[in-house]
């Protein structure tokens, strides 16, 4: 009977040993939570998402997907061989334009070892862009039927005038047109970044055309409110003076003139493929500006090359981080190519607008 009771014992031990073996050489675990509570990391976004509901997603790096389910129902650990994975989180799926339906999401890539317990935080943030009108009488009057469309790759978003919902979108390009049965008429466009919602009133003028911004930023996105004055392209803007000074998208079409221009520094570092819109910079010979102070699209910007001292020694990013957002009025010639873009040379007067 003790040889039974021994052997019994013995193969326990043997069973458990090699188990911890075969888990320590092929294979390691995953257990998720978050990094801090939602309430914490989305402050202005309004309705918090029950993270329960949030969809998980855990891919290898050869393609298989190990869990795609909800977060609330995963298993406190998922068993899976060492190597690289890819894991996401998001609150839902966002394929297109849509009314309120904010994306909160995070995703990392981990690499877990033989034997590894990996546990993966995440932090969650909103992943696409949130836009929201309102209309001047004015602008009313003017656009007195239809309705705005805002345009996207991934689709359009139909916006009434009567609207008061905020539309979400992916972050990047959006066209904004007015559109009617009969005819669609392009107002304006924005970059959109991920986490940023745009409140935007529109106001209309025959004699001004032009864009205010004041920017608030918080630990979870970035609030854009914006004035935007829809009125003819040139509206007696033809490069004289301060006064009337042409915007960016004026100026590339007026190549080889001397002109005064108007815009936001948004950037510099430039090189024939980039623009460098975050600081600290390293280059004083040139800025880069746009009609967008929160431009990051390097296709909107203009390049300005700093060639007088005087010029470069008050407007380059390097000495003066600060310049960077500010409204800015330049005088030089239209140049086609100057780190690729149409850019801005010899220029020999400016001027701040606070």
């Amino acid at each position: 009977m003790k040889r039974f009771v021994l052997m019994g014992i013995l193969f326990f031990i043997l069973m458990a040993s090699c188990t911890r073996s075969a888990f320590q050489e092929g294979h390691a675990s995953l257990s998720f939570s978050f990094a801090a509570p939602l309430k914490t990391t989305i402050t202005k976004a309004g309705a918090l998402p029950d993270t329960n509901s949030f969809i998980l997603l855990v891919k290898s790096n050869t393609g298989e997907t190990l869990y795609n389910g909800l977060y609330g129902a995963r298993p406190a650990e998922i068993v899976v061989p060492a190597g690289t994975y890819e894991v996401s989180v998001h609150s839902v799926e966002f394929e297109k334009p849509a009314f309120e339906m904010p994306q909160y999401g995070d995703s990392k890539v981990i690499v877990v070892s033989n034997g590894e317990k990996a546990s993966v935080a995440f932090l969650c943030k909103l992943l696409n862009s949130g836009m929201k009108f309102s209309f001047s009488e004015n602008f009313l009057k003017k656009y007195n039927n239809g309705y705005l469309l805002l345009e996207q790759e991934a689709g359009d978003l139909e916006y009434l005038f009567t609207e008061n919902r905020t539309g979400y979108l992916k972050a990047g390009n959006v066209g904004i047109c007015h559109k009617t049965t009969s005819a669609s008429e392009p107002l304006f466009s924005r970059t959109l970044g991920a986490g940023e919602i745009y409140n935007i009133t529109l106001d209309a003028s025959s004699a001004e055309s032009g864009s205010e911004f004041t920017i608030e930023v918080d630990t979870s996105a970035v609030y854009i409110n914006e004035k935007v004055v829809i009125g003819e392209e040139f509206s007696g803007a033809d490069g004289s003076s301060t006064q009337k000074a042409v915007s960016v998208s004026q100026a590339k079409n007026r190549i080889g003139d001397t002109l005064w221009v108007w815009g936001y520094i948004v950037g510099g570092d430039m090189s024939s493929s980039s623009v460098t819109f975050v600081g600290p910079f390293t280059k004083d010979s040139h800025i880069a500006i746009a009609e967008n102070a929160s431009e990051k699209s390097r296709d909107a910007c203009l390049s300005v090359e700093l060639s007088k001292t005087a010029v470069k020694s008050a407007l380059n990013l390097v000495s003066n981080p600060s310049n960077l957002g500010r409204k800015v009025f330049l005088k030089g010639v239209v140049v086609s190519s100057y780190f690729g873009l149409n850019g801005l040379k010899k220029v020999s007067e400016y001027a701040f607008m606070e």
